[in-house]
């Protein structure tokens, strides 16, 4: 297919059904998916009977179908007699046979990608045909959209499609990661290093304070698909739905934007398509804390008088606890296809180890996507199934954030610590030991997930042309298994005086997620008149789904051999201490929607979507929501002679979103767990409220307005595209403080604030070379910025101001870092003002009347001493990618940087105090501050600018040229290096500068988090390191 330029990937998406069979859950359920699978036959059956028959056979003409530039046959070539339904399809070697009525016919041969051709037979009984490919303008490339697919120039929303080419390759674990920094206004940020971690995904920013925050999935048509069931290398596109125009027709769960994935299928060929990939990688530590050495430690504290205790070592604590980060991927792949049927199916294997000992998973999965095409080509069959099994071994938090404090002249293990099992602890408010912490303990746990996914799309154009109806149903089942266990000789959270839960300790839990997913569609696609034509879509959605499970946690084991495997070792159930839980949540989402789209004369386009949804976890009044959407758009190109531009769109959108309440029940009033109490020799379990009724909680919304430019240029070596939006939020989904009396419970779910975003993004391509022959010097280069400001329009709560997040360590328990004001951005860090060292060796502060006080003297609260020391949240990101090839060459690397957000640090709030290193080690620059003599004081001090810039992915690799393969079977070798945060520019001090767009207070275990989006910007000491990586790489094609 040739291109006028080199453009991304063409995107194909028809409307499969595709069939849910489940393997595990296939025999649990049999009788149940029985009788669904009849029903969706049997809705069928009347569709296939407008298949009826063809006129009596006259005549034959037979012949083959070519494509024009090479010459290779054309199999499932769709060649019609025109007038009529009557038809056939070329086999694999491109031969087709078919009867007619009249030698005086006219034949009409279609292929996708391909130039339609009529010929007349004219009394010919042989007539070969070669097509030539179609010739695409880069506004003509199919973009995956809702339900459907458009071509770029006919959408008024704002939309962002991916390819292939565009992907971050090497060391790619998850999509997220493979598609980091590549869209504008795709915020994808990795805190860190481990392996288990995932990536916070926002779209255009703060979507939600209590709701989902994360961009809703759709995978090959499956709306809430997961996107931990695909490997990354099965991807053929990513699109991006990021206005409300665009996601409206996904109602409650487009709020938050859309990510649209699809899938690699198969193609008609001879043989069977063989593709292997594999790569090795090495990883390191990228950065790590600067803390003083044993020598460092020791001399420190003579000198600055503060007595430190000296254990006669020299101990390295973060390398007792890390070790060289590896991944080890394969990836495989078969795939071929007739005329009638295509199919491809994949396995991938992976081995992870963090850096951290003890930490890292392992991962097999497989996909397989088949279609058939029968009853001549009217009926299209989708059949999708994936499995994918992670075990997987967190680690802890902890010993990363102790490797920091704990003493370094101190040894890892010594005589007179048999309680510990040999390592040595000095306990202050808790155990300090890093490597007891990873061999005393473990965190372990499974993830299963499997999807299955049936389709049926059958084309009606004998009612009307154009027309056709699918139907599709699908079933995902996510099994999750986490393990905690810690030996008797385990000091599991507590201090000093609460020396351990146990002795030994053992938790489990299971969760069972489902969910069923039925829809219908009928679609539309005609002329109006000769310069204009209409789409049409309109649909039903029924989406069921169940969460159950239990967990079960007990301590004082008479032996660690058992583990988590024999919960009855643990005396804490015979006593009354042990926790036992289960749950199980139902929700229901039924939806009625359609669209229209009009495109006059390839210049004037409008687009129109709704959706009526109704949820079962509102109150009565409260189920059903109307969401939709209005756009236009006009190609200025075709009214105004732009010598420079081909393509010069203008267009507008305005679109209404919801948002679905994150659990069920919760405009409930509800009772659960409060304890036990000893009575009468046994222990009694109590119950108390857990939520106080709120019987009108309702939908979320979000009213969006989006203006967009889209332009290609220089002969179409130049495209691009600008949107500028404004978002309000309103009816916002949250948990408040209330009073105890007259309430039951201290917090109720309201629809409380309003938050206003204004954002400006910016996607330009350009060909600075293109190559002259195919060994030629070609270099691709591609830009996206965004500019994005958020602000509380409407205060939830019952004060004009509020301050939360806590610093979160002995001392600072009772100050706050984040300001919520209304008409105020939302990240605002706040605080004293850090002025100098005192002479007494105290903190000295800015206070409001221009004067120096003492942290002791200063006035809190919203007309206290504290101002705005930054904000969490950053003013602009950019994102650089490069693509090149010389000959058998080819090379690409990709920047991004970030920049206007600040950091709350606080490795510097804790460990560069001088005083402290009386208890724990701190950092290198901790005695840089002349006669401090003072603790730890939140303030401005300890808040960085987080600007960077990283080379996030660099790559270079070799294609192996054909003479050297020679008649083997490979067609294609090709072996590469990469690299993934191999450098970053920053001022940050702390260990990652990039954007933290929740506060995760883990509290001492890391057993958990707390996430707050209301708390950006908090860099918190529980925190995995980041790596770098360097990865080896083959391709081999056959």
């Amino acid at each position: 297919m040739h291109f006028n330029r080199n453009i991304k990937k063409i995107s194909y998406l028809t409307l499969h059904v595709r069939l849910h069979l489940p393997i595990r859950p296939f025999f649990n359920h049999i009788s149940s998916y029985n009788m669904k699978i009849k029903l969706l036959l049997y809705a069928l059956i009347p569709l296939v009977a407008f298949s009826a028959g063809s006129a009596f056979a006259q005549s034959q003409v037979q012949g083959t179908v070519r494509d024009a530039s090479s010459a290779e046959p054309l199999p499932g070539v769709n060649i019609i007699i025109k007038g009529t339904f009557e038809g056939t399809t070329s086999d694999i070697n491109g031969a087709y046979s078919l009867t007619v009525a009249s030698l005086q016919d006219t034949l009409v041969f279609s292929f996708i990608g391909f130039d339609t051709q009529e010929v007349g037979i004219d009394g010919r009984s042989t007539i070969d045909v070669d097509l030539v490919e179609t010739v695409f303008e880069i506004g003509e490339e199919l973009v995956v959209t809702g339900y459907g697919s458009q071509e770029r120039r006919t959408i008024t929303g704002s939309v962002s499609n991916l390819g292939e080419d565009d992907f971050l390759t090497g060391n790619v674990n998850s999509v997220e990661e493979m598609i980091q920094g590549k869209v504008a206004g795709l915020q994808i940020t990795t805190r860190n290093g481990n392996p288990n971690d995932l990536p916070d995904v926002r779209l255009r920013g703060i979507s939600s304070f209590g709701a989902n925050q994360s961009p809703l999935v759709v995978v090959d048509g499956v709306v809430g698909g997961s996107i931990d069931s695909i490997d990354p290398t099965d991807i053929e596109s990513i699109d991006v739905l990021k206005d409300a125009s665009a996601s409206a027709i996904y109602g409650t769960r487009g709020s938050a934007g859309v990510i649209l994935i699809t899938t690699k299928t198969g193609e008609a060929r001879e043989g069977v398509s063989v593709d292997y990939n594999a790569y090795y990688t090495f990883e390191g530590i990228e950065n790590r804390l600067d803390v003083l050495s044993g020598d460092d430690f020791r001399r420190l504290s003579q000198e600055s008088g503060f007595a430190a205790p000296d254990h006669g070592h020299n101990t390295d604590w973060f390398e007792e606890v890390t070790q060289q980060g590896s991944n080890m991927v394969h990836t495989l792949a078969l795939s071929g296809g007739s005329e009638n049927s295509i199919y491809r199916v994949s396995g991938n294997f992976r081995d992870r180890n963090g850096i951290q000992r003890y930490t890292g998973f392992q991962e097999i999965g497989g996909r397989l996507n088949f279609t058939q095409w029968t009853l001549n080509r009217k009926l299209e069959i989708t059949i999708q199934l994936s499995a994918n099994k992670r075990d997987q071994n967190f680690g802890f938090a902890d010993a990363f954030k102790f490797s920091g404090v704990m003493n370094p002249t101190a040894p890892v293990t010594a005589d007179g610590f048999e309680n510990t099992g040999g390592f040595f602890e000095q306990p202050l408010f808790n155990y300090f030991n890093p490597v007891a912490i990873i061999e005393e303990g473990s965190r372990t746990g499974e993830n299963k997930l499997f999807t299955s996914v049936f389709r049926g799309e059958y084309d009606l154009s004998v009612l009307l042309p154009g027309l056709s109806v699918a139907a599709q149903y699908s079933y995902q089942n996510n099994d999750v298994v986490a393990r905690n266990f810690y030996s008797r000789r385990h000091k599991v959270g507590g201090g000093a005086t609460a020396a351990s839960l146990g002795p030994g300790f053992a938790s489990q839990s299971y969760a069972d997620l489902e969910s069923e997913l039925f829809e219908t569609t009928l679609h539309y696609a005609g002329d109006l008149t000769s310069d204009a034509a209409l789409e049409l879509i309109a649909g039903y959605s029924y989406n069921d789904f169940i969460s159950e499970g239990f967990d079960a946690g007990g301590g004082d084991f008479v032996t660690d051999n058992v583990e988590v495997n024999n919960f009855s070792f643990a005396q804490d159930f015979n006593q009354g201490e042990a926790s036992v839980g289960s749950f199980r949540d139902t929700n229901r989402l039924i939806a009625f929607f359609g669209r229209a789209n009009v495109n006059y004369d390839g210049t004037f386009f409008l687009n129109g979507s709704i959706r009526r949804e109704g949820s079962s976890r509102f109150g009565v009044d409260n189920k059903w929501g109307l969401f939709w959407s209005a756009g236009v758009g006009v190609e200025l190109a075709n009214l105004v002679d732009l010598p420079y531009f081909s393509e010069l769109r203008l267009r507008a959108s305005i679109g209404k979103t919801g948002q679905d309440a994150p659990t069920s029940g919760l405009s409930l009033s509800r009772l659960g767990p409060a304890g036990s109490f000893f009575v009468n020799g046994q222990y009694i379990q109590s119950f108390s409220p857990v939520s106080n009724p709120n019987p009108d909680l309702k939908w979320e919304e979000k009213t969006e307005i989006n203006i967009g430019l889209d332009f290609v240029a220089l002969d179409n070596r130049l495209s691009g595209r600008i949107d500028a939006y404004q978002s309000t939020t309103s009816d916002l989904l949250f948990q408040i403080a209330v009073p105890v009396p007259p309430n039951l419970f201290p917090t109720t779910w309201s629809n409380v604030g309003e938050l206003s975003t204004q954002g400006l993004e910016l996607s330009v391509d350009y060909d600075i070379l293109q190559a002259s022959s195919p060994s030629g010097f070609s270099w691709n280069s591609g830009i996206i910025a965004s500019f994005y400001s958020e602000t509380m329009l409407d205060e939830y709560l019952t004060e004009d101001v509020q301050f939360i997040a806590e610093p979160g360590a002995p001392g600072l328990n009772n100050v706050q870092m984040i300001r919520i004001k209304e008409g105020e951005p939302i990240g605002q860090l706040w605080g004293p003002v850090f002025s100098r060292i005192g002479d007494n060796g105290r903190w000295l502060f800015h206070a409001a009347d221009g004067s120096e006080k003492e942290y002791e003297d200063l006035a809190f609260g919203a007309d206290g001493d504290e101002q705005i020391l930054g904000n969490g949240l950053p003013d602009f990101q950019l994102g650089w990618s490069n693509r090149m090839s010389y000959g058998d060459f080819d090379a690409s690397f990709f920047l991004e940087g970030v920049f206007g957000h600040q950091i709350a640090n606080m490795f510097s709030t804790f460990y560069s105090v001088p005083k402290q290193i009386s208890s724990y080690n701190v950092l290198q620059d901790a005695f840089d501050l002349a006669n401090l003599n003072d603790d730890p004081r939140w303030s401005s001090y300890h808040v960085e600018n987080g600007d960077y810039i990283r080379l996030s992915n660099a790559s270079i690799g070799y294609t192996l040229p054909a003479s050297v393969l020679g008649n083997s079977p490979i067609r294609r070798v090709r072996i590469y290096l990469s690299g993934n945060n191999l450098f970053t520019i920053t001022g940050y001090s702390g260990l990652n500068p990039q954007v933290r767009y929740v506060d995760r207070n883990q509290g001492q275990s890391g057993q958990g988090a707390t996430v707050g989006p209301l708390g950006p910007g908090i860099e918190r000491r529980l925190e995995y390191f980041t790596t770098r990586s360097v990865s080896f790489g083959v391709n081999i094609n056959l």
